[in-house]
């Protein structure tokens, strides 16, 4: 987790969540979320509903993601993604699929 695995990231902020480490987990989900990690944004977004992250961190985790997934984009990348090629590779590492 600690080289830049959002999955290993993800998975630790779900793990702290559980234990009701909040902070932990939200620096976790943050980590993953600049990542790409659709679910870590959601992860934050229910912490912030739940009052166990602040407005402020749901930002910055928004903003991270979306800068990600703008930095991600190539007519290239659409291309292949159109054509369904590494659907399975995304949908086990978390990223959510448009349609």
């Amino acid at each position: 987790a600690m080289r830049g695995c959002a999955e290993s990231r993800h998975l630790l902020g779900t793990f702290e969540e559980d234990n009701g480490k909040f902070d932990r987990a939200v620096r976790h989900f943050m980590i993953s979320a600049k990542m790409g990690r659709k679910d870590s944004l959601d992860g934050i977004k229910e912490m912030f509903a739940k009052g166990h992250a602040t407005k402020k961190q749901y930002a910055e985790a928004l903003k991270g993601y979306q800068d990600t997934v703008e930095e991600m984009k190539s007519p290239r990348r659409d291309e292949a993604v159109a054509s369904g090629y590494g659907d399975d590779l995304r949908r086990s590492q978390g990223f959510v699929l448009s349609s």
